[in-house]
């Protein structure tokens, strides 16, 4: 057999390098490789590597980098006051072996590591078996059972103590499971000749198990009664001579033990029979593990479905606790929350096997420490571990007596609590699993805990965001039934209603079931192209809205409606959100209008023709200056009642233009206005200055209003020929147009028009012309202000948005 063995060393002391290698050297038949390295280096020397050795001590940073080793086998050497602490790491970190020894500890260390290696080769690769000597043969057979995937577990166990069995020359292997509250040891799978069966408990203290169990060591036992078993309780009661055992662990902490025994003596064990013995254990610890997880896994798969269908926190809470009873097997569990904004106060929010009633605990209460530790540090805490109760048993491992050994404190229970889990839910709370069993969680335990708590987490979010949601739905629901108009949710894919309002039944002569029944389509058939136009429009912007829509009601009569539609999300599916407002009185004010527009078109303004007319006429044949006088008044009057029926007949013509915003290039758009007017006014001017080529978003109505503005400036000038200035600023937000005249300034009631924006029953007649500009301009996004007016003239200033291709003018 040759021994090609590569190990890297992580140590303080100076000479343990040397002294690993040459402890190898002397025991492997090959060559040796032997690297120092620092604990962080490990990880990437992985592939080069046998093995790991470290030697104690070691701080806790390498502690955690060793634990990042991946899947290289780690063997640790510690002094035997060292062995507790190292046992705790081992547990944290899967270390592979603990060698706790004073004598010769090299060569142990050197006989276990090559055992360690060996066993790892023959797993990975069953031709190497043929090569390891005397235990090739046995090797090879225990691969081929750990690697069929056709047998159950107990049919692997089974035939690995047989080969076992037959390895060591014993007449029974067999493994166990041990409870260590109360002290019982159960026999799990046996086979061989002695009387030891399936299922079978015993005392442990009438066991060589319970000695085993406090050794990461093999215990080996080649004749009992010459090293000093005789009146030993384990050696009365069975009567054997020989006995090799190692322990079995899952997650950590101890599950049993695997034992080969015989009535008769054994020459002396050697270090190739101990390392087959570790093997064995080993590979029933990695098995028994593996189920163990994948059926926690399960049962937390479980769990958080049931979390996940939780809708509120209490809910949530409570399933917690059962769910936490189910994964880790925990008798008692209970969920804490934060309950103050400084997060200095839990309150318990449900539990489960517990009597208690713990009431609130504050920060400086002695009995929650346990569960601010794990709040604050983020971290699972498992405590009542088997080696926080090595102080309670004497150096044969038996329990020495005394009131509630391994009792725990500040873990939120208020009976008797030896194991405990205590979990945070990020910043929400705490998770506490308990137990009255010393040692009852392991680390699969832990681990599961930490996997429930992140789920915990999850779904009390998920809560939170229900209620948001509900809130959300109850606010929505609220406004949708109190709307002032009617409201259709509609799937406009399905041409289906899926909700309505009582206003819309209203309005279409519906009950709430009917109308649902009824085809949004049915129901605008009379527009149904309009209707179309109106679906694709807010699909592909969002929003979208049509002045007028002709509905059918449930008479068969007919009403007409403005429509505001919104695109609309709910539970994943795509919605249109349709708001109906009835338009027919709006409607018949249109027609009172626009008959008042004929009549203001055609009767006033033709009888004021008329009478300015007759008025010229009579004028030639009038002498008398007072007579004349009266002549001049009457015309004057009769012409400003034409002008203000050309003024009020403007605003139907403006409801007949197209309302679309267009950018319009400001400096020709003044100038086409200003020369019209002087064609009226041919002694007037008209100049237009500063940023011409500005643009403005303005709808095609705003000529109106410069019309206005400019008249208005050009007719009250104190010049026969007066001068109107008009200047254009372009601005990153706006553009501004002012225009200054040379007139007398503004009266107060055309100032309090365009600073208030409302023509009064008092206050109208001179002033309409000016809100009628007013109004174009607010309408189209703008707004209009006076600088100045005063004697020496008026300055108004119109403040617009900027057009769309401004950007590009600049």
């Amino acid at each position: 057999m040759t021994d090609r063995i590569s190990v890297c060393v992580v140590a303080e002391a100076a000479d343990a390098t040397e002294r690993v290698r040459r402890a190898l050297a002397a025991v492997a038949d090959g060559d040796v490789t032997v690297v120092e390295r620092d604990a962080s280096a490990v990880e990437s020397d992985a592939s080069a590597l046998d093995c790991v050795v470290a030697v104690t001590p070691q701080s806790d940073a390498d502690w955690e980098r060793l634990a990042d080793r991946g899947t290289l086998p780690l063997v640790v050497l510690a002094a035997p006051d060292e062995a507790a602490a190292v046992r705790r790491r081992a547990e944290e970190g899967g270390v592979t072996d603990v060698v706790v020894t004073d004598e010769d500890r090299f060569a142990a260390l050197a006989n276990r590591v090559l055992g360690v290696v060996r066993g790892r080769r023959s797993m990975e690769d069953p031709g190497s078996a043929a090569d390891t000597g005397p235990d090739g043969r046995y090797l090879r057979d225990l691969y081929d059972v750990a690697t069929d995937e056709t047998l159950t577990f107990e049919e692997k166990a089974d035939r690995i103590l047989g080969i076992g069995l037959d390895r060591l020359g014993v007449e029974n292997a067999h493994f166990s499971t041990i409870d260590r509250e109360p002290e019982r040891y159960e026999v799990v799978a046996s086979v061989g000749e002695l009387p030891i069966e399936p299922g079978e408990l015993l005392e442990l203290p009438e066991t060589f198990c319970r000695r085993t169990i406090q050794s990461e060591e093999v215990l080996t036992i080649a004749h009992a009664a010459e090293e000093g078993w005789v009146g030993d309780p384990a050696y009365e009661a069975t009567g054997v001579e020989c006995y090799l055992g190692a322990r079995i662990t899952v997650g950590g902490s101890l599950y049993g033990t695997v034992c080969f025994m015989d009535r008769s003596a054994h020459p002396s064990f050697d270090e190739a029979e101990r390392a087959f013995v570790s093997l064995v254990a080993r590979w029933l610890s990695h098995e028994l593990e593996r189920a163990r997880r994948e059926d926690a896994l399960d049962r937390l798969h479980d769990g958080t479905a049931d979390l996940l269908r939780a809708r509120t926190a209490t809910a949530v809470c409570e399933t917690a606790t059962e769910v936490t009873a189910t994964v880790l097997d925990a008798p008692r569990s209970r969920v804490w929350l934060v309950d103050d904004e400084a997060g200095t106060t839990l309150r318990p929010a449900a539990s489960h096997g517990c009597s208690d009633d713990p009431g609130r605990i504050d920060r400086s209460d002695d009995r929650g420490e346990k569960l601010w530790t794990a709040l604050d540090t983020g971290e699972t805490g498992r405590y009542g571990g088997l080696s926080e109760q090595e102080s309670d048993r004497d150096s044969d491992g038996d329990r020495t007596p005394s009131g509630n050994p391994g009792e725990l404190d500040g873990c939120g229970f208020g009976s008797l609590t030896r194991s405990a889990l205590v979990t945070p839910l990020g910043t929400e709370g705490v998770l506490v699993a308990g137990s009255e069993t010393v040692d009852a969680f392991d680390g699969i335990d832990r681990s599961m805990a930490g996997m429930l708590g992140s789920n915990v987490v999850a779904a009390l979010d998920r809560t939170d965001w229900i209620e948001q949601l509900q809130g959300a739905r109850e606010r929505f629901r609220r406004i949708f039934e109190s709307a002032s108009d009617g409201l259709l949710l509609v799937d406009d894919e399905a041409d289906e209603i899926v909700d309505c309002n009582d206003r819309i039944c209203e309005l279409l002569g519906y009950d709430r079931a009917a109308l649902r029944t009824i085809a949004p389509s049915t129901i605008c058939r009379d527009d149904l192209d309009a209707f179309r136009r109106l679906l694709d429009r807010t699909h592909d912007n969002g929003r979208a809205r049509a002045d007028e829509l002709v509905c059918r009601t449930g008479d068969g009569g007919h009403v007409p409606v403005a429509v505001s539609a919104a695109a609309l999300e709910l539970d994943g599916e795509e919605y249109v959100l349709a708001s109906l407002r009835d338009v027919r009185d709006r409607k018949r004010r249109e027609q009172a209008l626009s008959v008042f527009n004929r009549v203001l078109r055609h009767n006033i303004r033709n009888d004021m023709n008329v009478i300015v007319g007759r008025a010229s006429i009579l004028e030639a044949s009038l002498d008398d200056e007072d007579d004349l006088t009266h002549l001049a008044r009457i015309m004057e009057t009769a012409r400003n009642l034409a002008d203000l029926g050309e003024k009020a007949r403007t605003f139907g013509q403006l409801d007949e233009r197209d309302p679309d915003a267009d950018s319009v290039e400001l400096g020709p758009f003044v100038d086409r206005v200003g020369e019209s007017l002087v064609e009226e006014y041919p002694d007037a001017t008209v100049t237009v200055r500063g940023d011409r080529e500005a643009v403005a978003a303005v709808d095609p109505t705003l000529d109106v209003a410069v019309r206005e503005l400019l008249e208005n400036a050009i007719k009250h000038a104190r010049t026969d020929e007066p001068t109107v200035d008009v200047a254009i600023t372009r601005a990153a937000d706006g553009v501004t147009v002012r225009i200054a005249d040379e007139g007398p300034g503004l009266p107060d009631q055309d100032h309090a028009v365009l600073e208030g924006g409302l023509e009064t029953p008092l206050d109208h007649g001179s002033g309409l012309g000016l809100w009628l500009a007013d109004w174009v301009v607010t309408a189209a996004g703008g707004s209009i202000s006076v600088l100045e007016a005063d004697a020496d003239g008026t300055v108004i200033e119109l403040s617009l948005p900027v057009g769309t291709d401004a950007s590009r003018d600049r």
